[in-house]
């Protein structure tokens, strides 16, 4: 992440021989901005119908699903269908049939009914969208004697109304649960569903706020 701020105030020297009127109008500035930089937050891609043959699936998830045979971290981001923000089909359900070696065992377990194993996937292996802000504050000071001022603030936040987007959904069984369907033999997608899809933004629109105070 990188932060820039940046502080800027009207040069006084610049208005000594102005009028009383253009002091008073244009004297006593004050601008801010900050500007917040991501590259994206992690997506740490699970699948809460995985690891039935641990009793994971059952106990709310915490398993992962398994690439395809074939694919890696790269084919997750690349032929990315409309709509979905990785390719979605470069993952699959850890399915395991009756009397399947189970993979996560390293070969020493075979499964006794069908079940899901935990999944080869890694832990954070996509990033999410970047992120980029602009925040300004304006400031406007009236002294009204040696101590005292009246302080006008305004305040932009998300200055150029800039849609960040959050995280895809990155639960593989958001794919059942939102319509989608998996080939029961194998674990693959047949119709990803909301799975992969990004369906919120990570930033309100933009905000205009004042202040109005008195410093004594």
């Amino acid at each position: 992440m990188i932060h820039g701020l940046n502080l800027w105030e009207l040069p006084k020297h610049t208005l000594v021989n102005r009028p009383a009127g253009v002091r008073l109008l244009f004297a006593d500035w004050q601008v801010s901005g900050i500007i917040p930089v991501m590259s994206g937050l992690p997506i740490d891609i699970v699948d809460s119908g995985a690891g039935s043959l641990y009793g994971l699936a059952s106990a709310g998830g915490g398993a992962r699903p398994s690439y395809v045979p074939g694919a890696t971290r790269r084919t997750a981001t690349s032929e990315v269908p409309p709509g979905y923000y990785f390719n979605t089909f470069a993952f699959a359900r850890p399915v395991v049939q009756a009397g399947q070696l189970i993979p996560s065992s390293n070969g020493r377990a075979t499964a006794s009914a069908p079940g899901t194993d935990l999944g080869n996937v890694g832990r954070n292996v996509l990033r999410g969208p970047r992120q980029l802000n602009m925040d300004v504050s304006m400031i406007k000071r009236f002294r009204v004697s040696e101590s005292k001022t009246i302080e006008f603030r305004t305040e932009v936040f998300n200055l150029f109304n800039h849609v960040n987007l959050a995280n895809p959904i990155s639960d593989l069984g958001a794919v059942t649960s939102s319509g989608g369907r998996l080939d029961p033999n194998t674990g693959r997608i047949l119709n990803p569903g909301d799975f992969g899809r990004i369906i919120s933004t990570s930033n309100n629109p933009r905000i205009i706020q004042f202040a109005l105070k008195f410093n004594y």
